[in-house]
């Protein structure tokens, strides 16, 4: 009997999920689950409950990491929102050196996903503004 080893191109029936966990498909976890089923010791077999456990607590796991995710897009979602809004306003943020600046913001821009406000010149993340005038 031959196993494709994790993270192969093994020959899958296409069902199930392709979502990856720690470099892990839902592929991979059903392959290893029926070659543990195909070798396991007559004498001495594991429960079908000890099986059904396994893939559940997989699928568990799958969905957290699904779900974390979509909360960090809305997190982002939320902070470029947040920025937008910021545009035109006259704000005063605190720079990473620790001064204080005041100016209005005059642009968004996206850097590395995080969106960054520029106010006279300097480029500021929304967590630094510390108000907003109108």
């Amino acid at each position: 009997m031959s196993v494709n080893p994790i993270g192969g191109s093994g020959s899958g029936t296409g069902q199930g999920s392709s979502t990856s966990v720690g470099g892990m498909t839902q592929n991979d976890f059903l392959q290893l689950l029926v070659a543990q089923m195909q070798n396991q010791d007559p004498t001495n077999p594991v429960s079908s409950d000890q099986f059904l456990q396994e893939m559940a607590s997989f699928s568990e796991v799958v969905d957290l990491s699904q779900l974390q995710t979509l909360t960090q897009s809305l997190v982002n979602n939320e902070v470029a929102t947040q920025g937008l809004q910021l545009l035109g306003k006259q704000v005063t943020a605190q720079t990473s050196s620790g001064t204080q600046i005041t100016g209005t913001v005059t642009e968004l821009s996206m850097i590395q996903g995080q969106p960054m406000l520029t106010v006279n010149g300097t480029q500021l993340s929304v967590s630094q503004v510390v108000s907003v005038q109108s």
